[in-house]
Parts: structure tokens; sequence; C-alpha cells
């Protein structure tokens, strides 16, 4: 019961407010309410380096269920037990490293009736809980998933080829299976069509522009139909490509019968993959350029990997651990790499070298001249290719931010075009946003004559970035207003097949 005083104070206080004309106060909003499904992403539960990875496949997987008409949460894997109260389908992405208290987090889910559905992860704490009896890696195969006992396994949703049309119908199949009413596959199939229709309304509004450069970068090194390298050339060629970066060497593997480098399983059982594509590539009128993976030792195999380290290639982070990184300080590594260049230079009829990892690792210290030994590295290959093939390019894959990069890797690329020492750089500008999209390439060709130099890398299917036909067209266009010689889409795949190159086809690279 109030008090006599109170109640005094209280009326006063309303009777104020009333001469005032003061409005009653606005009603507090109801809390949001919590989607049965939810989008983990990995923070705790992965190595700080793979944290942007991380959020950039979560969102991605976020935007698929997003335009499907599914609602779902982001969430990342810090409180699980109250991340998860009450939901009914968790979509967790990677998740590589789950600790102790993450695993009975996701039990005690579990237990509640929860679904999982683990996308590329190989943790074998999260593979006992859903029932999984053997990890499988990701392949660039047709995406699948396993229902398990905890849901459903899904092991290459990110590493498979398909289009992202097809791994977005399949994870919201999922949702729709197991939160019935979740999913409508027939609003979805009605606004796919009306995303394509206007997409080619898009693309035949556009204009071609003459002698324009339309590279691609093939990452597999095998082409988008393995063993049949003059199909691949013939769709490249009917969609405009005047270009192709084939990954087929690298400080540990070649895809051709090298003298210098470790022959990989590919060569072994399906052939000379330079030799094939560069057949193909010139029947079909499409230039080839040897793509050569310097410092890093991705792809060689772990017999490799240990010759590396005991020779002292290998850089090592910050708990001593050694790294796919190799050390450009070492002079034995550089001669190494000039010698498989200048193999592939003399040995084949490249029409050019595109050189990539010509940098140092970022988590690794530099010695004083770093930048000033990158460049002296990229000289060396220039002089290399020159003599074997004065026609052929040298290009080179780069980051993009500069200056920046030359303080973080030692490359300093704008130097190497000032210097007439490439052809071309293709930094990789592999973002989704148009405005820094827009920033990053206005900075990249502050002068006419770097600008002339520069291939434009876009983001089509990478890990920081998956742009629509639409992105594409605009990310084009934007590196035509700054002057640039052209562009490069990575990757060659399903959905640059599928999706991006028609759509380039009608009007930009008609």
């Amino acid at each position: 019961m109030l008090s006599g005083k109170l109640v005094q104070m209280t009326l006063a206080a309303v009777l104020a407010c009333l001469c005032a004309g003061a409005k009653p106060a606005p009603k507090a909003k109801a809390a949001s309410v919590r989607a049965p499904i939810a989008v983990v992403k990995s923070v705790y539960s992965c190595p700080a380096a793979e944290r942007s990875y991380a959020d950039t496949l979560a969102s991605r997987v976020g935007r698929w269920l997003k335009d499907g008409g599914v609602k779902a949460d982001a969430v990342d894997d810090g409180a699980l037990d109250a991340a998860l109260a009450g939901r009914r389908l968790v979509y967790l992405v990677l998740c590589p490293n789950p600790s102790a208290a993450q695993l009975q987090a996701l039990r005690r889910y579990r237990a509640r009736g929860g679904k999982l559905v683990a996308l590329q992860s190989y943790s074998p704490g999260i593979a006992g809980l859903m029932g999984v009896p053997v990890l499988v890696r990701a392949s660039a195969g047709p995406v699948s998933a396993k229902a398990v006992p905890a849901g459903w396994w899904v092991p290459n949703v990110f590493a498979s080829g398909d289009a992202d049309e097809v791994k977005a119908r399949l994870l919201l199949g999922l949702a729709g299976a197991a939160v019935p009413g979740a999913w409508n596959a027939a609003a979805w199939e009605a606004k796919r069509k009306a995303r394509l229709d206007a997409d080619i309304a898009y693309g035949k509004a556009q204009r071609p522009r003459p002698g324009e450069i339309h590279a691609v970068w093939d990452h597999t090194g095998c082409g988008l139909y393995p063993g049949d390298w003059p199909r691949t050339m013939r769709l490249l060629k009917k969609h405009g490509v005047t270009d192709l970066f084939v990954n087929v060497a690298g400080a540990g593997f070649a895809h051709y019968p090298s003298a210098v480098l470790p022959v990989s399983q590919t060569c072994l059982s399906s052939g000379d993959q330079l030799a094939a594509c560069l057949a193909a590539g010139h029947a079909a009128g499409v230039r080839v350029h040897a793509w050569i993976l310097c410092f890093s030792a991705s792809r060689a195999t772990p017999v490799q990997k240990n010759s590396f380290l005991k020779r002292g290639w290998r850089l090592r982070n910050g708990a001593g651990v050694p790294t796919d990184y190799l050390d450009p300080s070492r002079a034995d590594l550089r001669w190494y790499l000039m010698q498989a260049i200048d193999e592939l230079a003399r040995k084949y009829p490249v029409d050019g070298v595109h050189l990539d990892f010509v940098r140092w690792w970022e988590g690794a210290p530099k010695p004083r001249g770093a930048a000033a030994t990158m460049t002296a590295f990229v000289a060396a290959a220039r002089a290399k290719v020159r003599a074997a093939r004065p026609r052929a390019w040298l290009t080179a894959a780069v980051l993009p931010s500069h200056p920046s990069c030359v303080a973080a890797v030692a490359q300093d690329w704008k130097a190497w075009i000032d210097q007439g020492l490439v052809d071309y750089v293709a930094p990789m500008n592999y973002v989704e946003n148009a405005a820094k999209y827009r920033a990053l390439v206005s900075r990249q060709g502050d002068t006419k004559a770097r600008a002339r130099r520069i291939l434009s890398g876009l983001g089509v299917s990478a890990n920081e970035s998956a742009l629509t036909p639409v992105q594409v067209v605009d990310q084009v266009n934007a590196a035509r207003r700054a002057g640039f010689a052209g562009v490069a889409l990575f990757q060659l795949d399903a959905n640059l097949a599928a999706r991006v190159l028609p759509i380039l086809r009608l009007g930009l690279f008609r």
C-alpha cells in the first residue's frame, strides 16, 4: 500500500506531466522472437588466423538461408548453452577444435532433441558426437549431405565445385526436413527464376570493351572437366575469356613431368596437364599462363614438406610450429624456384608465367631489405621468361592494399610495374561491398601508366567473397572506369560456368 506522501508525490508528478503536455512513456518493445534455426560461426573453436575465414563462410550460409526465406539467427560458439536454447536445427560452420565445454553444450542440445548440420568440420569430437564413423575430407566433387544420428554431415559444401544455388538448395532442404514449414521450395524456385530474368536483362544492357583482358584462375590445374581440356577451352572461348591462369606448379608439386619439382599424383595418374591445357587452349584461341605457387608448400606431400623442413625452408609460427609458408630469405630456395620457372618457360610454349605467393608470410619477421629481395626475385623471373620466350608475359597475383603490403609481406608490386618487371599484376580484390571495391581500385590505379598494367582480381567464388552476376558486372565496370587493362575471375568452377559467364557474355564479354 502506498503511503499518503508517496501518493501525493505520484499525483503531483502526473499533474505536472499533463500540464506540460508530456506524452505517456512509450511501451517497451517486445523481445525479439528467437528463430528455431541458428548458424554457429567459429570463434573460440578455431585459430585466430582462421576466424575471418570462418566468419565469411558463416555469413555465406546465413545469406543462403535468408535468400531462401528461412529465418535463422547468427550466433558464435562462445556461450553455446544459451545460444542454442530453444533451437531445433543448428548449422555448425567449421568448428575445427571445439573445447570440452563446447562439446558438452552440443551434447545437451542433442539430448533435448536438437538436430545438427556439420559443415566442413573435421573435428573428431564433433564427428563422434554426431555418429560419423569416418572423417571425410573436403573434395571438389558434388556437394553431398550424409544423414547421421545427430543430423547431417556435409563435408564439402564450401570446397565443392557445384554452383552456389546447388549448395543453397541442399542446406535449405535440410532446414525444411528438420523444421517443417521453415522452407517453401516453390517460393524459392520462383524467386530464383525472377532473379535469373533480372540478371539476364542487366547483362544484356552492358557493352563490351575491345581489347580488354578477361582472365580466369583455374585453381585445380585440371580444367572444369578433368580429362577433357578441349571442352573446358571451348566453354571459356564461347564466353569471351581471353586468358587462363592454370595452377600447374608450386614449390612442392608439378602437374607435368618436371625435372626440378616433385611430380604430382595428378600428373602420374592423369598425364601432363600443362601440355594438354596448352594444346587445347591454343586450338581454341585462349592464352595459357602457367601459374606457380612460389613461397608456399601447399599441395606438397607430407614427405616433401618434411624435406623442406630439414632444409630450413619452412617458416614457423609464433609457437614454433612449422607452417606451409616458405622462407624467401633462403638463397637456395630462390634458386630452386628459379630453375622451375626456367624449365617451364623453356619446355612449354606458354603464353606467360603467373607468379603467386611471391611474398613473405605476414606472420613472420622479415629481414632488412625484404622488399628488395622479393623485387630481385621477380626481376630474375622476368629475365628467365624473357630469355626463353621473349613474347610471353610475366604476371603476378598480389595483395590488394599498397603500400601496406610492402611492410606486411614485402610485396612492392607498384615498383614492379614502374620498373617494367611484370606485364600485369592481378590484385586480389576479393570483397563484396561495392564501396570498398571502388576504393581499392581507385588507390591501385593511381596513375594511368599503372592502371594499364592491372587486372582486377574478382572473388567470384573465393573464401573472402562470393559474388552474384550483378556484382561481377558492377565490379568489371568499376575496373574499366579506373582504366584497368581487364579483370581476372577467381575461380574456374561450376558457379562461374553456370551463373556468371553466361551473364557476362550477354554484354561485357561479348
